[in-house]
């Protein structure tokens, strides 16, 4: 089952939710639309009616999932909290949407390392994003974060997000609360300056 779904799906969100299923099952190159098609109760001309190919189905399919994740980001709104609470939960929020939504962190993944994902990130900086990176720009110029590029800052925090997530879906570790939030601190301190 995908983990897209929406109370009552148009076409497009089925489209949609059937490509997450079928890329985390099979892969991008083995994911035909004839497949997906069939996957998701429509036609072929119906697919190619949302999406020009499949190259534009799969970009479409990756902004939909970041723009769910961006606004996961931003709950319980991290951005009205002092530091360092604000991106210890930033960074717990960030957890619970992979482990909360497996095949469309497996999807991101698969993305983000592929050929798709040609030159850095492809998708400009939605509202939520937009703050998200506000907030850690502003910690940059308070002195409490390292004034490191974006993909490392990244990779030192979010980055640590996503592959606990990873080894929790897959059943290799168990996380409590407690100790989430002692990991999410242990994060932001590793990247002050």
């Amino acid at each position: 089952m995908a983990d897209l779904s929406t109370a009552t799906p148009d076409k497009r969100t089925l489209i949609l939710n059937a490509m997450v299923d079928l890329v985390a099952e099979r892969g991008f190159h083995n994911a035909p639309i004839s497949l997906l098609a069939r996957r998701s109760g429509v036609s072929a001309g119906i697919v190619y009616h949302y999406f020009e190919n499949k190259d534009d189905l799969i970009r479409a399919l990756y902004k939909h999932i970041k723009a769910q994740w961006s606004a996961a980001l931003l709950l319980n709104h991290p951005q009205h909290l002092p530091y360092p609470a604000n991106l210890e939960r930033l960074w717990q929020n960030a957890y619970r949407f992979y482990v909360d939504h497996p095949r469309a962190t497996l999807f991101l993944e698969q993305y983000e390392n592929s050929p798709y994902q040609v030159g850095g990130h492809e998708i400009g900086l939605d509202e939520n994003l937009e703050t998200v990176f506000a907030m850690v720009q502003a910690e940059i110029a308070q002195g409490n974060l390292a004034d490191l590029p974006t993909d490392l800052l990244y990779e030192m925090t979010l980055g640590i997000a996503v592959r606990l997530a990873k080894r929790v879906i897959a059943g290799h570790l168990h996380l409590e609360d407690v100790l989430l939030g002692w990991i999410a601190a242990a994060v932001y301190r590793g990247v002050r300056p």
